[in-house]
This record gives structure tokens, C-alpha cells and sequence, in this order.
């Protein structure tokens, strides 16, 4: 059959790619296509990364659509969003749109976080990468990341994020959202990283992000118009309202208790009765952080990443202190006993830092740090009173909640957390009980549900500022 030119035509640019396209015509090389990608791959000592031209942004979310599509997401699912900077006075408001995606970071807080290694940073070109076959779904790096990038896909079990169409760029395309942009806002670059080290101390991405020396993150963001003074981010002010993440407040209660328990009654006087109670305690919380999980089935992996993430030596450490404290009560052996508070206080330790290291302003050292500390003695006290009967014991536990509770007051005085009432009220009937020796059985129950409501707002009431976009 004899082809028209016009199919010869359309055939011969099937078989080739965009890039190919564009090396055979014969025009000036420079403003054009091949400025959204560097012509050279990045060296040792430079990384590929995002550069956003803030002034001809618009908004259009033709990079979301196009990543959406490109990379087969699921719907609801973005790896790069479109949020709003807004200020300006009532005589001149100001708006300016931000395309914002991973920011491939020097130093990923995402990778340093992960418990089971599911990150990985190429060394030859600097993307960060999630390896989904890893991915035990504890959304830990959603947290680490300052920037919220990971997000979790409930319908997987799993977290996801942007790797720059690496396939692409490894091919001489541009990225998905650097391809559609209709203005050319996204484009990508070659950065030095050690220069970049320097670069960013004192400075953050675009007004309300981060401090970018947390993490060193590669994007550049840049007006030749310049912005004013005093922008905000659309929802720059987070909260965690939406996520009291109940299997990780019953699992911190919990083992926090246990490890108290053993303390205590080291303590107080050894008891059998308060081992056995404090061994069950921490096998339950164990258990039921396992339903956090998106994918529990891996859980086995958590320990990957012992060198470098608290959530692997949280895993650790109470892993250690369940096994240790069974044998306790094996054995029945006040030696066996004290490693087995020491493997569990090792644990509270750790889950404090998990949390410290994110950089949550509401989860700072000096607050996590003595909340679970706090916990963890009026928790284990309440065991020890309730299962070992002795009034020393009740002793520890009013004292105990006498600190704890005006300690959670002054975040009320100050107006930064807002308890309920029946914290505060469940807090000092417990305290009453332990103050006469009397309704041991009372003072635990009140005292673990105080705790739980104390720590589901350690979540809910979590806050921090983050780059513009919808959040979730």
C-alpha cells in the first residue's frame, strides 16, 4: 500500500523521542527546550536539582496533572503541589503561587529517619529516591522530612514521593512537571553540593519553610521582581488534629509504663505480682504498635536501620526489654530485673528522640524529653502501687503526679497546649488515691487514662510551618 508523506512523516516522529526531535532542527540552542535540562550530567561533588522561576509560575498545576498522569499515581495522589504565598497590605495584596515538590536534599532527613532503609540517594546524580519494596509503611519519614514530602497511601500500605522522573532524565528528557510547564517555570539544574552546604545556612526556601540547614534542600526558588516583606504560606501553621495515631499513644503509655514499673519496684521492693504486671503491659503495647503499621506483615525489617534511625533503636530497645523482662519473671531474679528496666528505660529514651529529631518545635528536647520521662515514673508508679500493694510505692506516685501535673499546667497558663478538664481530673483523683494508700486498682486505671488522653494530644496538638501547598 502506498503511504501519503504525511504518514511517513508521522511514523518516523513516533520513533522518536522529544529530545531527538528538537537535535535535528536547525535553530539557535540557547533560550529554548534544552535550557529546562543541563546538557551534562552532574560530576562527583554536584547533584541534579529544581529550579523555580517564581515570576512565571501561575498556578496552572499543569506539572501536578503531568506527574499525576506520567507516573500512574493513584487518585488523591500527588508528588508535587501548588500552594500560595500571601501578604501585601489592603491597598496592595500580593499573592504568588509555589510549584513544590521533593527537594532531593543534601542531607535527606527522610533517608536518616527511615527504619528499613528504604531510601537511597544515587551518588551519581543526588536524587533521593523511596524504594517501595522496603517500605513497612510506619510513615516515620513523613514526619523527619520538613518539608512533608513523603506521603502516605493508605490504599498501599506504603509511602511515596517524587524521584525527578529519574528514568527520564537518565534518557535526556525532562521530568514530567518540567516537561508540561507551559511558562518554563521548572526547570533542572546542576548544584555543588559543598557549596550548597554554606549556602543555606540562614536562609529557607521560600518564606514560612523550614530552616533549609536542617536538611540542605537542592531546589532553588528565585523572582528577578523580588517579593515583599512579611508573606505567609497558605496553612503554613500545621496541626496534627486530624491524626491522634491511637496504636502509637497506647503503645507509648504502655511501654512507658512497664519500663517505670520495673524501676519503681526495684526501687520499692521487689514483687513478682509487678514483673508479671509490667510484662504484660509491655508485650500489649508492642503489640498493638504493630496496627500503625501499613504494612505489618514487614515489620521484621524495622531494624535496618539501626545505625542511623531512632525508630530502629526504639525497635531495639523494646524488643530487648520484652525478652529480658519475661525472663524476669522466669527467674523471678531482681539482677534480671534491673537489665530489663535499664533495656526499657533505654527504650523510653528512644522513643523520645524519634520525635526530637524531627525538629517540631512542639516536640523539642526539653518538652518530649521530660513529658516521657514524667510519663514513664507516674505510669510505672501506678503499676507498682496497684500490683505490688506496697505504700511506698503510692508514695513515688503522688509525688510522681504532683510534678507531672504542674508541669502539663504551664503549657495551659502559657495558652501553647490546651488540655481537657478530665486529664486534670483523672490526674488528681489518682493523686488523692495515692496520697491515702488506698484504691490502688482506682489510681492505675485513672492514671493510664489520663496518659492516654495527655499523649493523644502530644499528636494532635503538634505544630509547625511548612513550604505552601495542601497538606495532609
Amino acid at each position: 500500500m502506498t503511504t501519503t508523506p504525511l504518514e511517513r512523516y508521522l511514523a518516523e516522529q513516533a520513533d522518536l523521542a522529544p529530545v531527538d526531535r528538537f537535535s535535528l532542527c536547525d535553530v539557535p540552542r540557547t533560550g529554548t527546550w534544552q535550557d529546562r535540562i543541563p546538557l551534562t550530567a552532574p560530576v562527583a561533588g554536584q547533584q541534579y536539582a529544581f529550579d523555580v522561576n517564581l515570576d512565571t509560575c501561575t498556578g496552572c498545576k499543569a506539572c501536578v496533572t503531568a506527574c499525576h498522569n506520567l507516573n500512574g499515581l493513584d487518585e488523591g495522589e500527588s508528588y508535587r503541589t501548588v500552594g500560595l504565598l500571601t501578604g501585601g497590605t489592603a491597598a496592595q495584596p500580593f499573592q504568588q503561587t509555589v510549584t513544590t515538590a521533593c527537594h532531593h536534599c543534601v542531607d535527606p532527613a527522610c533517608l536518616n529517619g527511615c527504619p528499613t532503609n528504604a531510601y537511597e540517594k544515587d551518588e551519581f546524580n543526588g536524587i533521593v529516591a523511596h524504594i517501595e519494596g522496603r517500605c513497612l509503611g510506619c510513615g516515620y519519614c513523613t514526619w523527619t522530612c520538613p518539608y512533608e514530602v513523603p506521603r502516605f497511601n493508605s490504599a498501599r500500605g506504603v509511602v511515596r514521593k517524587c524521584d525527578m522522573c529519574r528514568d527520564r532524565l537518565g534518557a535526556g528528557e525532562e521530568p514530567a512537571c518540567v516537561s508540561a510547564c507551559p511558562n518554563g517555570a521548572i526547570t533542572i539544574t546542576v548544584v555543588d553540593t559543598a557549596a550548597l552546604a554554606e549556602a543555606v545556612r540562614g536562609h529557607t526556601l521560600v518564606p514560612t519553610a523550614p530552616p533549609s540547614e536542617i536538611t540542605q534542600p537542592t531546589t532553588s526558588y528565585h523572582s528577578d521582581w523580588g517579593l515583599p516583606e512579611g508573606l505567609r504560606a497558605a496553612g503554613a501553621t500545621l496541626g496534627g488534629g486530624k491524626h491522634s495515631h491511637d496504636p502509637l499513644v497506647a503503645m507509648l503509655v504502655l511501654t512507658q509504663a512497664s519500663a517505670g514499673a520495673l524501676a519503681v519496684d526495684l526501687a520499692t521492693g521487689h514483687h513478682l505480682a509487678t514483673t508479671t504486671a509490667a510484662l504484660v503491659m509491655a508485650l500489649l503495647g508492642l503489640a498493638i504498635s504493630i496496627f500503625h503499621l501499613g504494612r505489618p506483615e514487614r515489620a521484621w525489617r524495622a531494624l535496618a536501620g539501626w545505625r542511623h534511625s531512632w525508630l530502629s533503636r526504639e525497635v531495639g530497645a523494646l524488643g530487648l526489654f520484652g525478652g529480658v523482662a519475661f525472663l524476669s519473671v522466669l527467674t523471678d531474679s531482681a539482677a534480671v530485673q534491673a537489665v530489663a528496666a535499664v533495656s526499657g528505660l533505654a527504650g523510653v529514651a528512644c522513643s523520645g528522640m524519634l520525635y526530637v529529631v524531627t525538629r517540631r518545635p512542639s516536640w523539642r528536647a526539653s518538652v518530649t524529653l521530660a513529658r516521657f520521662g514524667l510519663g514513664t515514673l507516674v505510669g510505672g508508679a501506678a503499676v507498682a502501687f496497684a500490683a505490688g500493694g506496697a505504700g511506698s510505692a503510692g508514695l513515688v506516685l503522688a509525688a510522681g503526679l504532683a510534678a507531672k501535673l504542674v508541669w502539663e499546667a504551664r503549657f495551659v497558663w502559657s495558652g501553647r497546649v490546651v488540655h481537657a478538664p478530665a486529664r486534670f481530673a483523672l490526674g488528681i483523683a489518682a493523686l488523692v488515691l495515692a496520697a491515702a494508700g488506698a484504691g490502688a486498682g482506682l489510681a492505675l486505671v485513672a492514671v493510664l487514662a489520663g496518659e492516654l488522653m495527655e499523649r493523644e494530644r502530644f499528636f494532635t496538638t503538634a505544630s509547625w510551618t511548612g513550604m505552601p501547598g495542601p497538606k495532609t
